[in-house]
């Protein structure tokens, strides 16, 4: 018999084989394997029957009233074996001494060791008789000392049960013990292998190369779907601690706070024992893993029960997740309640012999309504086990962030460094010209005021015409030369911040006549005529520094032009006045006009340039204008299609129109 029953590892067919195998044995109408379940009630999980004699009970559940507490402790504690005869009306109990009569009660009192042969309970006699049972034999089947279920016998006749049959029941109970350990060993190792597939799974998901948003949210489905929960979070802290936490939801959560995340409130840290700062931990700081069957059922959990009030959560899992002394977050597996509904036993079942039984249940229904779920040893074992992954995952995917930053500052830095050091040459090379520039356009005007000076010391002219005329040239050569200082000067000035500017009403149209008056040698000189068009009264600026600004501009206007004309315009626009200086000189390419206002640049740094000039003009007018409150612009249609330069200005004093 036992080859028999081992011949499999699946303790159904290890059950069914036992059951079997007893009935060919003993011969009697009806074996079953009743096997208790951890709320002591009991469910019939095998049987053999002979003929219909006695009804199946297989797969029926019976309450746990149906076998007392005392008698199962005596079944573990004793290993109590019991017969019982009913036409007789006693039963034996393991092998007791010849003769020896006692009652329940006497039963109860006394230790187990003394059990023998006594009177059946008369309740016990009618429950049996009731069922059609005349013989019963009860063995009880141990597993780690505890009594996991009965093999249990019975016969619609008066069997006799020799202390051989016994002796060989109960190595057969020994032998299903066995089983049971080795077909739970089996069970273990299959839980095994699917926990580590499933951690196997996820390992390969946080690997996968897609978005770490992407697989996280995964990872967390399938880890609530695999601890049979209704929800879950994953919590994780900002990687420079100052930027907000990442949440990752799914399924139920608890209520939406106004400010902030659940993980951030300090009475959830206190209560899950996670640490209130971020700061490094020490070996003592390491939070761990906070198991909550239910939420409602211990007072230390009420302080958090109106988040969860209007959820059906009732329990949840928290796992910290560290790397080394690093606090990277928590994950949390909500668990909502769950309803169960046992029938007992043969309340569907038609056959009228389940009557008798059924009489000894005051009910036939148990309902057990909104139970909290208790967490299996096996899904804290592998919640824990997934959250080492999970951490490794979160730490890597830092690292290459802290990596990506880094190559990216540096990348940024060397971008920074290289248009540094272009900048550098330009800014040198301008340098260099604007110097040889300003050197030549020094030498210039400074040499020829030395040649007429010469002439007029050593008297080389012929007539008053010809003095005047040294004079005239010594003179206008010197003017150039303070120009040119003066717009030097100016452009240090700037540089330094030590312009000032005297702010007032200007009267627009005096200042342009004379601008006009001043530059009509200039036009009658070139032949290029002036026009002055002006509809601005008033202008907010600074007088000389607005003469500068327009002496400039009509001075490159003349300069850049041969023939044609120089126009003058003040219009109104936007509130502003706007200036325009246009001319049909030579015209610039537009690729980039701005650089014109760049100091030091000029379209030619040669000296050997045709129009001269230390190209600073441009970029004292921009600096003024700006500081006078106004904007300045170059356009051009092109090479000898005109310039036009227009610069605006404030009509009245900004914060007092």
């Amino acid at each position: 018999m036992s080859t028999r029953i081992r011949q499999s590892l699946e303790l159904d067919e290890i059950l069914a084989a036992t059951a079997l195998e007893l009935r060919n044995f003993l011969r009697t109408d009806r074996i079953k394997v009743y096997r208790f379940h951890p709320d002591g009630h009991g469910e019939v999980v095998a049987e053999a029957r002979t003929g219909e004699r006695l009804p199946s009970l297989m797969g029926l559940h019976f309450p746990e009233e149906d076998i007392p507490a005392f008698i199962r402790e005596r079944y573990l504690k004793s290993h109590t074996r019991t017969i019982v005869n009913v036409a007789s009306g006693m039963i034996t109990l393991n092998s007791p001494p010849v003769g020896v009569m006692v009652g329940r009660q006497w039963l109860q009192e006394r230790p187990s060791d003394d059990l023998f042969q006594h009177e059946v309970d008369p309740c016990h006699i009618e429950y049996l008789t009731n069922m059609g049972i005349m013989s019963s034999l009860v063995v009880p089947v141990l597993h780690h000392q505890e009594l996991w279920g009965l093999l249990i016998s019975h016969h619609s006749e008066t069997r006799l049960i020799s202390r051989e049959d016994l002796y060989i029941v109960q190595n057969l109970a020994d032998q299903v013990s066995l089983a049971i350990a080795q077909a739970s060993l089996l069970d273990q190792a299959r839980k095994l292998a699917q926990r580590e597939a499933f951690i196997n799974r996820i390992v390969s998901l946080l690997h996968a190369p897609r978005g770490s948003d992407d697989l996280i949210d995964t990872a967390l489905t399938w880890t609530i779907e695999v601890l049979h929960g209704n929800g879950g979070r994953l919590f994780l802290y900002p990687l420079d601690w100052k930027s907000a936490p990442r949440l990752y939801a799914q399924g139920q959560q608890p209520v939406q706070l106004e400010v902030g995340l659940l993980e951030e409130l300090p009475l959830w840290r206190e209560a899950m024992a996670l640490p209130s700062s971020p700061m490094p931990l020490c070996a003592a700081d390491y939070p761990t893993m906070q198991v909550v069957t239910d939420l409602y059922a211990n007072s230390e959990w009420q302080a958090l029960t109106p988040y969860f009030q209007e959820t059906p959560i009732r329990g949840f899992l928290v796992l910290p997740l560290c790397f080394g002394q690093e606090m990277l977050g928590c994950l949390t597996v909500f668990r909502g309640p769950t309803d169960t509904e046992t029938f007992w036993a043969g309340y569907h079942n038609p056959d009228e012999r389940q009557a008798f039984p059924r009489r000894s249940f005051t009910q036939w229904q148990h309902f057990r309504r909104n139970q909290a779920q208790p967490w299996t040893e096996e899904e804290v074992t592998l919640l824990k086990a997934l959250g080492g992954h999970l951490s490794m995952a979160v730490m890597q995917n830092r690292l290459y962030q802290c990596e990506r930053e880094q190559r990216l500052l540096l990348e940024m830095r060397n971008q920074a460094l290289t248009s540094a050091r272009v900048a550098a040459e330009e800014a040198s090379r301008l340098k260099s010209d604007f110097l040889a520039s300003t050197s030549h356009e020094l030498r210039t005007p400074l040499a020829s005021t030395l040649n007429y000076l010469k002439l007029l010391k050593e008297g080389f002219y012929d007539n008053e015409a010809e003095l005047k005329e040294f004079i005239d040239g010594a003179y206008q050569s010197t003017v150039n030369l303070v120009s040119i200082i003066n717009d030097v000067l100016d452009i240090a000035k700037i540089e330094a911040g030590h312009l000032v500017l005297n702010l007032e009403s200007v009267d627009l149209p005096a200042l342009l006549e004379e601008q006009n008056t001043l530059f009509t040698p200039e036009s009658r000189r070139y032949g290029v005529s002036l026009t002055i068009d002006c509809a601005i009264k008033h202008v907010w600026a600074d007088q000389t520094k607005l003469r500068q600004v327009l002496t400039n501009l009509l001075a490159n206007a003349f300069k850049f032009t041969d023939h044609g004309q120089v126009q003058v315009q003040a219009v109104l626009s936007d509130s502003m006045a706007e200036i325009s200086i246009s001319d049909t000189g030579i015209g610039i390419e537009m690729s980039d006009p701005n650089v014109l206002f760049e100091p030091f640049v000029q379209a030619s740094g040669s000296t050997e340039r045709h129009y001269g000039g230390t190209g600073l003009g441009l970029t004292i007018c921009k600096f003024l204008v700006e500081r006078m409150g106004g904007q300045i612009w170059l356009y051009s249609l092109g090479k000898n299609q005109g310039t036009t330069v227009t610069f605006t200005l404030p009509l009245t004093q900004p914060n007092q129109e």
